[in-house]
């Protein structure tokens, strides 16, 4: 086997490890499908955004991890990892609410970008969902659903959208229990699908952040709490300018086309 390679391992039927073996060093982000809220964390935190190019620019957004409709995978999976765009910076598994993702590296788990202040510990509100799985709240913040649904059975479907149980039909409405929702982006994304049923949510800040952190948590804060609106795609990862500032922080380059 010729180093450096990259190459998805299955472990079992529900765990994937995504291995990046060097000569001197092995990183594996494990991904744990039973634990996946589908709550699209990881998507907006991922620092490397490309642009598809099919003759002329086409403004989409793409980055390392998502669902297989975002990342055009397929895959029976609820999220998948591009191992050609992933650089391994622990990113998602930093944020994840549902303790889905893990980064090894050299069998040790570390994130490195904590480890060296460039992103933030932070408050985490833990909780315990009623099939067992735990789940945490890492942004404040408030949600608005407007139902103008008149059919009983898909506002039921709809509800059942929500990976943490927070939401409930009371009649032709929906309520949201806002001591469970976590303020992610499943029932938002899912809200495309229903004429009559839309989503609004805001969320204002993380929750209690330690330290003072810099330029690479801004990008990855903006992006999570929607500030510079749509992710403008690029060309190439070495023109992506958050992502760069990650790999330097990681003391590594990129050297791939």
């Amino acid at each position: 086997m010729s180093l450096p390679s990259k190459k998805a391992i299955q472990v079992d039927e529900n765990i994937t490890d995504y291995q990046y073996k060097m000569l001197n060093l092995e990183m594996v982000l494990r991904y744990d499908d039973t634990k996946c809220l589908e709550c699209g964390f990881c998507h907006r935190v991922c620092p490397v955004t490309t642009q598809i190019v099919d003759g002329k620019e086409v403004p989409l957004k793409r980055t390392a991890i998502g669902t297989p409709e975002q990342m055009n995978i397929k895959s029976d999976k609820k999220t998948v990892v591009d191992l050609d765009k992933c650089i391994w910076c622990g990113s998602c598994t930093w944020i994840c609410p549902g303790y889905t993702l893990e980064l090894f590296i050299d069998g040790q788990k570390k994130l490195l970008l904590v480890e060296n202040g460039s992103l933030p510990e932070f408050e985490e509100e833990i909780r315990e969902l009623e099939d067992g799985r735990k789940v945490r709240k890492v942004v404040e913040g408030s949600i608005k659903i407007t139902c103008n649904e008149t059919d009983e059975k898909i506002i039921e479907n709809f509800v059942d959208e929500c990976a943490v149980g927070a939401m409930s039909r009371k009649e032709k409405d929906i309520e949201v229990d806002i001591n469970k929702c976590i303020l992610c982006f499943k029932c938002t994304e899912a809200s495309k699908n229903y004429e009559n049923i839309s989503v609004e949510v805001h969320r204002d800040r993380f929750k209690q952040v330690k330290g003072e952190p810099g330029s690479v948590w801004n990008g990855i804060m903006l992006r999570v709490l929607g500030k510079e609106g749509k992710i403008k795609g690029i060309i190439s990862r070495t023109q992506n300018k958050l992502a760069d500032a990650v790999m330097r922080l990681l003391g590594r380059e990129f050297i791939e086309e």
